[in-house]
């Protein structure tokens, strides 16, 4: 398998609300509002405030900026990703009411993305160890026809590793001690859109229930390009290394929710929502190559193994969410407009893999309680906290809001947030409309290119990412 983490699991539960430009501009702050279909994704009994059918579609453009170092280097290398998208496609079907009490009764289908995974980075320097410590460890106490064919049996074939003694405990060109100048590209791509099926209805005129099933699209692919060079002949026999990894996942997954909404005198408003653990059936696949070269007696040797195409089938169930929402409008002889507050709780320790859907390999449900200890041990549960609101004169809207997004690592303090902002600007004619919105949010977080056993010889990479949205939607009233 490809080996799997915490970090796979946490790139399918933290999720980053897309969906309308409307609601985008808001920070995706619309959990007790309604009237507009991403509102879908937060709370579906917004759903129930549509007065009439309505079609809608997004697009946007999405921009990454990533600037990496490798530990105790000075140099910083800024790597970019750029990529046009769909953003949402929804209509609202708004029926007649045909039950006592039931003032609205709308049907909602259509698709939302949320993450965008869009990054290209690399970095380069001088650092203690090299990655065929990874290869020798993956090796040690196995003959060579046991070998791992993504890591260790390259590794073997190439050269790269050697064992002198015949005793199973491998060799390869470089000390503990000595630096070693290394660099790797990392390119990334991939979404996850959601395709949604919802009912809403407001009941009287002060409560309204809306529930939802979603059906999530994951697409990741991730190609790496590691090198390590003697650039001033530091190291004995070596001149230089090179490891491909190429990795695409695909897969579905089911969840549902179910909302409630609630007025009180008119213009205070207050949601809660409920969205159930998502179940994911995935499938990786995967290849490695390895090229290697030396010095020997018989001079310069290069040799180059490739792994055949591998493939995993595996589950990931990620986390509920419960949201609370609280909102008030507001209305003057000239403007009206609204504010809205979201909190929104989950626990990243609930994500759990399943790697035996195929097999009852042994060995892989022993990997599958590890990485689930390690999910348990080092993960932690979250708030994330939204607040936003809209203005409006006339035809005009002006929108603004915040998302305070909490870090999933145990390691940080609660109150360790990364923030995402907002603006919008919408247009609303008698049956079209027009809405755009800017989101703006950073990320740090580090990234290791390779594990070994001694965590003090892990290569340290500290990535700090900037990425960009420029949404744009027009809907109709049908």
């Amino acid at each position: 398998m490809p080996g799997q983490s915490l970090t796979d699991a946490l790139r399918y539960s933290n999720l980053i609300q897309g969906g309308t430009s409307r609601v985008i501009g808001t920070g995706s702050s619309f959990g007790s509002m309604g009237g507009d279909f991403g509102v879908l994704g937060i709370n579906p009994a917004g759903i129930s405030e549509f007065k009439t059918s309505e079609l809608m579609f997004s697009f946007s453009f999405n921009g990454g900026e990533t600037r990496s170092s490798l530990e105790n280097n000075t140099f910083v290398s800024t790597g970019h990703a750029n990529e046009p998208r769909i953003e949402n496609l929804g209509i609202v079907f708004s029926a007649r009411p045909r039950g006592a009490g039931l003032v609205t009764n709308n049907l909602a289908i259509g698709f939302t993305h949320y993450n965008n995974y869009n990054q290209d980075f690399n970095y380069e320097g001088y650092s203690k160890g090299s990655i065929t410590e990874r290869f020798a460890e993956r090796a040690n106490g196995r003959d060579p026809d046991f070998f791992d064919p993504f890591e260790s049996q390259l590794a073997w074939e190439t050269g790269a590793l050697f064992d002198f003694d015949g005793d199973l405990v491998y060799e390869t060109d470089f000390d503990t001690i000595q630096d070693v100048y290394k660099s790797q590209s990392v390119s990334r791509s991939g979404r996850i859109n959601e395709l949604s099926i919802a009912w809403a209805g407001k009941f009287d005129k002060d409560l309204s229930l809306g529930v939802a099933i979603g059906i999530p699209f994951i697409s990741f692919e991730e190609d790496k390009i590691y090198r390590e060079e003697d650039l001033d002949d530091r190291t004995p026999f070596f001149n230089e290394l090179e490891y491909g990894e190429r990795l695409a996942t695909s897969g579905t997954g089911f969840n549902f929710k179910i909302g409630l909404g609630y007025v009180l005198e008119k213009t205070l408003r207050f949601g809660l929502a409920y969205q159930s653990p998502t179940y994911y059936s995935l499938d990786d696949n995967y290849f490695t190559i390895l090229n290697y070269s030396f010095t020997d007696s018989e001079g310069r040797q290069e040799f180059e193994s490739g792994s055949p195409d591998g493939r995993f089938n595996y589950k990931l169930t990620t986390p509920s969410r419960l949201t609370m929402s609280v909102g008030t409008l507001f209305k003057s002889d000239a403007v009206k407009g609204f504010v809205n507050f979201d909190a929104n709780y989950l626990n990243y320790t609930a994500n759990q893999f399943d790697f035996t859907v195929d097999n009852n390999d042994p060995s892989e449900a022993e990997f599958e309680r590890e990485v689930n200890t390690e999910i348990d041990q080092q993960l932690q549960s979250v708030f994330n906290f939204n607040i936003g609101g809209e203005i409006a004169f006339e035809r005009i809207r002006l929108r603004a809001g915040v998302g305070l997004l909490g870090s999933p690592y145990a390691v940080d303090n609660a109150f360790d947030f990364s923030n995402v902002y907002s603006l919008g600007f919408g247009y609303r004619a008698n049956r079209i409309y027009f809405d755009v919105a800017y989101q703006y949010r950073t990320l740090t977080e580090g990234y290791i290119p390779y594990q070994v056993l001694d965590q003090k010889r892990l290569q340290n990479i500290d990535n700090e990412t900037t990425f960009t949205k420029l949404s744009f939607t027009v809907g109709f009233k049908i």
